[in-house]
């Protein structure tokens, strides 16, 4: 999913082929459905959910306690939160070349699509009814992977700041969706323009908190940024701006130190 995530960001300057893009559509939406409870007397269910809910940082699963106290540059989510940014940002880059209403209107597979991916699935996949459905789960698991970095700030202000990058990068996703589907499904994205806020100021506090002065910066910075012509029906309140405010000239005095 990792891998899926970065390839749409350079889909266009690589030569990615929307059939190439749309073969990952199944591959997406699968890692975007919700994980099976293991079953206490199958080694397969616990290996699978394991699989499925760990991340990179961690050591064991769900345990902060256990996660080094280092910073780490590298740090995958789990895939809860990573299949619904894959799949996210596949939909967005396919919005962007205008080519996502048009599949429901294909007749035969796509030129270049992957003989393991059948037309059926891409159009039941892409169907607008099947996109809301989704994009309503993945509001919610942005809002899980910052309640997440939350509950573990003060015992791992390195942890926490990994899932807030990793809330802020899927609301990205949904927000960039949102625009290039030129608001046909804001409603059920609403609110994601404020997590991404919440989010990257979060983890500036993170990076504040370790010592990270240019990092965290970027991430205060970045959090102005999104909320700049926020709508009103976001329902981003002047105390979070003034947080971030104070973690720009915080970021930059520890610069100065440095």
């Amino acid at each position: 999913m990792r891998l899926i995530t970065t390839l749409t960001h350079a889909a266009d300057s690589c030569g990615i082929t929307n059939g190439e893009l749309e073969s990952l559509l199944r591959v997406a939406y699968v890692a975007s459905q919700k994980v099976k409870q293991a079953d206490r007397d199958t080694e397969e269910d616990h290996l699978m959910c394991a699989e499925r809910t760990q991340d990179t940082f961690a050591v064991q699963v769900g345990d902060s306690r256990k996660v080094p106290q280092v910073y780490s540059p590298l740090h995958i989510a789990e895939e809860t939160v990573l299949g619904p940014t894959a799949l996210t940002r596949l939909l967005a880059v396919l919005a962007q070349r205008g080519v996502l209403n048009s599949l429901q209107t294909l007749k035969k597979a796509p030129k270049g699509l992957s003989t393991a991916t059948s037309l059926d699935q891409v159009q039941m996949i892409t169907h607008p009814d099947v996109i809301r459905k989704f994009l309503l789960i993945a509001m919610r698991r942005v809002e899980a992977c910052t309640e997440s970095g939350r509950k573990v700030a003060e015992l791992n202000p390195y942890y926490a700041r990994m899932h807030f990058m990793s809330s802020a990068e899927l609301a990205a996703a949904l927000v960039l969706f949102d625009r290039y589907t030129r608001g046909k499904y804001a409603e059920e994205v609403k609110g994601a323009r404020k997590q991404l806020v919440v989010a990257l100021g979060n983890a500036s506090e993170m990076a504040i908190r370790t010592g990270h002065g240019q990092i965290a910066l970027s991430l205060a910075l970045g959090a102005m940024t999104s909320a700049e012509n926020i709508p009103d029906t976001e329902g981003l309140n002047e105390a979070i701006t003034a947080k971030n405010m104070r973690r720009v000239d915080q970021a930059r005095a520890m610069r100065r130190q440095e």
